[in-house]
C-alpha cells in the first residue's frame, strides 16, 4: 500500500473527493477575492501617484471606477468563497460522521476504546476533517495561484523587483510554514492524545463518582484530571507560541521584502529604468502580496495536530468487523426457530486461550435452558456470539437449520434478543427507552409489557408515569427496575429466542430471587437461554449446561445433575462423603 493511501492527511483530503467541484469553485472564488485585494491596493497606488501629477480628472475616472469595483468584488467573492467551501466542508463532515456512526453501530469497535476517548474521537478528531478542508486545502492553492500572478505583474514592472518578491513569498509562504510544521509535529501529535486522555479521565471521574467517593479514591481521580488538563494546557501554550512564531516570522519577511523593494525601486527611478508611478505600484503591490501567504504558517503549525486527529479517526473507521454476513440480504423464515450450537470455538486473539472450546447445545422453540459456570468460564462469550457481536472461530451456530453468519447481524438480533449483565438505560424517559425496541408502539402496548414484567405498578406510582426521566444510565431506577425495563424492551421486539445474561448480577439475594422469578415468568412461551453463575431458579429449566474453562463438563435436568457426582452437585454442597 502506497504512502499516499495510508497517510492520514491525504486520506482526510480524499474524503472530500465527492465534492471536488465545490472545493475547486471555492479555490477559484478565494483566488478572485485575494486578487481583488491585491489589485485594489495596486490600483489605489497608481491612482494616488498619478493624482499627485495633477492630470485631468478624466484620466483618473477609469482607476476610480476600478477601485470601487475591486472593493465590491473583494467582499462579494470572499463571502461566496466562504459559503461554498464551508458548505462543501460541512457536507463532507456530515458524511464522515455518518461513516463513523455506521461503523460504531456494529457495536464491536466500541469495546476497543474508553468512553471518554471515544467521545473525543467522535467530536474533536472528526471535526479536524473540516479544519483541514477549510484552512488547510483552500489557502495553499489560493496562495499559489495569486502569488504567481502577483510575481508576474511585479516582474513586468521591474525584473529584479519580481525576483525579490518571489523570494520573499517563498520564504514567507513555504520556508516559514515548513519550519512551523516541523516544530508543531510533535506537540500536535501529543495534543490529540492529551485531549482524549482529559476527556476519558473526566468521563470516568463523573460517572464513577459514587464508587470513587465510597472507596476514598476521588482525590486520586481529581489529580489525574488535573494532570491531564495541565498537560493539555502546556501543549496549548506551545501551540500558541508556535503560532506567534509563524506570524512574526512571516511579518518580518514581509517587512524586509517591502523595504528591499522600496530601495530597489528608488534606485531604479534614479537610473531611469523605472518611473515614479510604476515604482509606487511595485512597492504597494509587494505589500499587498503578503496577504496571499499570511494564513499559511498557522495552517502548517496545526498540521501535526490534524494529522494525529486523522490517525485517531481512521483508527475507528479501519477497525475490522468482527462479524460476517453484514452485506447479506437473507431473511429469516417465519415461525419458531430451533437454535443448534455445534463444536463452537472462540478466542479473542491468535495468542489467547480458547474462551469457548467445543461447545454443543440445543434450544428448541418454547424450551428453557441454562448455561451455568464460574466467572471466566466463557458464558458471556457465548452470549456475544449468539447476539452477533462476534463470529465463531470454529464450529457452527445454526438458527432454523442455517448458520447465523449467513444473515445480517440485525436480522439475527430481531430473532434473538437479550438482557445483558448491566443493561444500558438512556438518559431519557421510560417511554422513549421502551420505544427503542419498537418505535411505533402505543401506550397501551407499553403498559401491557410493563404489566408482563411486573413494573407497571411502580411506573404508575411515579408522578410522570411513562414520561418519568430515568436519569443518566438509569440512576433514578433501582437495579431490579433497570433489569425489568431491559426485559420489557427486549419483549417489545417480539424475539423468538431470549438470552438472559447474568440478569441478577449486583442484586441482593432477596431481590435477586424475586427479579429472576419475574423475568422467567414474563418470558414464558419464548425460547429462553439463561446464562448465570447463580444457582437460583435452575429447577425451572428444561436443561442445564455446565461450562468450565470453555467446555461443557455436564448437562442434564436439575434433578439429573443433582443425582450425578460432578461440578453441579458440588456447587450445591451435596458432594459425596
Amino acid at each position: 500500500m502506497s504512502r499516499l493511501t495510508t497517510e492520514p492527511l491525504w486520506r482526510m483530503v480524499a474524503l472530500a473527493r465527492p465534492r471536488g467541484a465545490r472545493f475547486a469553485l471555492g479555490v477559484l472564488l478565494g483566488a478572485l477575492a485575494t486578487a481583488s485585494g491585491v489589485g485594489l491596493l495596486a490600483t489605489a497606488a497608481w491612482l494616488l501617484a498619478t493624482a499627485a501629477t495633477h492630470p485631468p480628472i478624466t484620466a483618473l475616472s477609469v482607476a476610480v471606477v476600478a477601485t470601487r469595483a475591486l472593493g465590491v468584488s473583494r467582499g462579494v467573492t470572499r463571502y461566496l468563497e466562504r459559503l461554498v467551501t464551508h458548505d462543501a466542508a460541512f457536507r463532507t463532515l456530515a458524511d464522515v460522521r455518518v461513516r463513523v456512526y455506521e461503523r460504531l453501530a456494529r457495536t464491536e469497535p466500541i469495546r476497543r476504546f474508553r468512553s471518554g476517548d471515544l467521545v473525543s474521537r467522535l467530536v474533536n478528531d472528526t471535526d479536524a476533517t473540516q479544519d483541514l478542508l477549510v484552512r488547510g486545502l483552500t489557502p495553499p492553492l489560493v496562495s499559489f495561484l495569486v502569488g504567481a500572478a502577483v510575481v508576474g505583474l511585479s516582474t513586468a514592472l521591474l525584473v529584479p523587483g519580481g525576483l525579490l518578491l518571489a523570494t520573499g513569498l517563498l520564504l514567507a509562504g513555504l520556508a516559514v510554514p515548513l519550519v512551523a510544521a516541523a516544530l508543531g509535529k510533535g506537540p500536535g501529535a501529543r495534543q490529540a492524545a492529551a485531549r482524549g486522555e482529559l476527556s476519558s479521565s473526566l468521563v470516568d471521574t463523573l460517572y464513577g463518582a459514587p464508587d470513587l467517593v465510597a472507596y476514598g479514591a476521588m482525590d486520586q481521580a481529581v489529580r489525574r484530571v488535573k494532570r491531564a488538563d495541565g498537560e493539555l494546557t502546556r501543549i496549548a501554550r506551545r501551540d500558541a507560541a508556535l503560532l506567534g512564531f509563524g506570524a512574526g516570522a512571516s511579518a518580518l519577511v514581509a517587512g524586509l521584502t517591502v523595504w528591499a523593494t522600496l530601495l530597489l525601486g528608488v534606485a531604479a527611478v534614479e537610473d531611469g529604468t523605472l518611473g515614479p508611478i510604476p515604482m509606487a505600484v511595485l512597492v504597494l503591490t509587494a505589500l499587498a502580496a503578503f496577504e496571499v501567504v499570511a494564513p499559511l504558517p498557522a495552517v502548517a503549525a496545526r498540521l501535526g495536530s490534524v494529522r494525529a486527529s486523522g490517525a485517531r479517526l481512521f483508527d475507528v473507521l479501519d477497525t475490522e468487523s468482527a462479524i460476517g454476513g453484514t452485506d447479506s440480504a437473507e431473511i429469516l423464515p417465519e415461525g419458531d426457530l430451533a437454535l443448534k450450537v455445534r463444536d463452537l470455538r472462540m478466542r479473542y486473539g491468535t495468542d489467547e486461550p480458547w474462551a469457548l472450546d467445543g461447545i454443543d447445545l440445543d434450544l428448541e422453540p418454547g424450551r428453557r435452558i441454562a448455561v451455568l459456570g464460574p466467572s471466566g468460564a466463557g458464558k458471556s462469550t457465548l452470549a456475544s456470539v449468539l447476539l452477533r457481536f462476534r463470529d465463531p472461530d470454529g464450529g457452527t451456530v445454526e438458527l432454523g437449520g442455517t448458520a447465523i453468519t449467513a444473515y445480517p447481524a440485525d436480522e439475527i438480533r430481531r430473532a434473538i434478543s437479550g438482557v445483558p449483565q448491566d443493561p444500558h438505560v438512556f438518559a431519557s424517559t421510560l417511554r422513549e427507552n421502551l420505544r427503542l425496541a419498537r418505535p411505533g408502539c402505543t401506550d397501551e402496548e407499553l403498559w401491557s409489557v410493563l404489566e408482563r414484567v411486573r413494573l407497571a405498578e411502580d411506573v404508575r406510582a411515579m408522578p410522570s408515569g411513562l414520561d418519568t426521566e430515568v436519569g443518566s444510565h438509569g440512576t433514578r431506577l433501582s437495579g431490579g427496575m433497570r433489569h425489568r425495563l431491559a426485559l420489557a424492551r427486549a419483549l417489545l421486539s417480539a424475539p423468538r429466542i431470549l438470552v438472559l445474561d447474568e440478569p441478577t448480577t449486583h442484586l441482593d439475594p432477596e431481590t435477586r430471587d424475586v427479579v429472576l422469578a419475574d423475568l422467567l415468568d414474563a418470558a414464558r412461551g419464548c425460547a429462553t437461554l439463561l446464562i448465570t453463575h447463580d444457582l437460583t431458579g435452575l429447577s425451572e429449566m428444561d436443561r442445564i449446561y455446565v461450562i468450565v474453562a470453555g467446555r461443557v463438563v455436564q448437562q442434564g435436568s436439575h434433578a439429573e445433575l443433582l443425582g450425578t457426582e460432578g461440578w453441579y452437585r458440588r456447587a450445591h454442597g451435596l458432594a459425596s462423603r
